[in-house]
């Protein structure tokens, strides 16, 4: 009788055993399991990262492509001789009567970057009569000054100088490109806009330079579409030098 408990205690405990041990394998086949989903399921979200990011180049990539077409399109207008039908008669207009250097625009169009008004005839640019240049559409420049201009370098200086040459620094200060008041300061009041007309000088004689440089259509219009950026800070330059001697004279006063 004993070896017969002695057996039977023996049993129980391998049976106790065996039903761990399918417990222990059933877990890790489970585990198993949940490893290989949470594999996958990262497998899915890097898949998913890499959709998103190669969806975020191709958004990037088509403002871009818009970018360069809009671009294009202003650079072949302009070698054309037309500009958008929208503003011909605004310049038909501006044509046959320039407007005074210092009379208010605030309701002119402002000008964009797409904005080219149709250039006048090749025949009827850069004539000399009388120490001056004719530029187009009426508007002359000195021809000393012209011809120094035509030395400068870089893009930047040339459009800058130029624009002083047409505007003067006394207009340039009391304006802005596009009429439109700066964010930066919350009380800010909007400038009148340079003509449009003017501005579109402006374009036709850096083109004419630029395209003696080159005939990349895609380099003229990225060199083109900086016109605005340029003047803006001429602009910018001339009112900081005008604070700067206001503040030289007051201090001298005070002396």
């Amino acid at each position: 009788m004993e070896d017969m408990d002695s057996l039977e205690d023996a049993v129980v405990p391998r049976a106790l055993y065996e039903e761990l041990l399918r417990n222990y394998q059933q877990q890790q086949e489970e585990m198993r399991h949940l490893q290989q989903e949470l594999e996958r399921t990262r497998r899915q979200l890097v898949q998913q990262a890499k959709k998103l990011k190669e969806y975020g180049a191709l958004v990037s990539e088509m403002k871009e492509l818009r970018d360069l077409n809009r671009r294009l399109q202003d650079v072949l207008l302009l070698r054309l001789g037309s500009g958008p039908a929208i503003d011909l008669e605004k310049v038909k207009s501006e044509c046959l009567e320039p407007e005074p250097e210092l009379r208010s625009t605030f309701s002119e169009e402002a000008n964009t970057s797409s904005y080219y008004p149709a250039p006048a005839p090749v025949m009827d640019k850069y004539i000399l009569d009388n120490g001056k240049v004719h530029l187009g559409s009426g508007i002359w420049v000195d021809e000393e000054k012209w011809h120094q201009l035509q030395v400068t370098q870089g893009d930047s200086k040339y459009t800058k100088n130029l624009a002083v040459m047409i505007w003067g620094t006394d207009v340039l200060k009391n304006r802005s490109v596009t009429g439109v008041a700066t964010k930066k300061k919350k009380d800010a009041v909007p400038k009148p806009p340079l003509s449009p007309h003017k501005l579109s000088i402006v374009r036709e004689c850096l083109y004419d330079r630029i395209a003696q440089e080159t005939v990349d259509e895609t380099e003229i219009a990225q060199r083109l579409s900086k016109v605005n950026k340029y003047i803006c800070e001429k602009i910018m330059d001339i009112n900081k030098s005008c604070k700067n001697e206001e503040r030289r004279e007051a201090k001298y006063n005070l002396q």
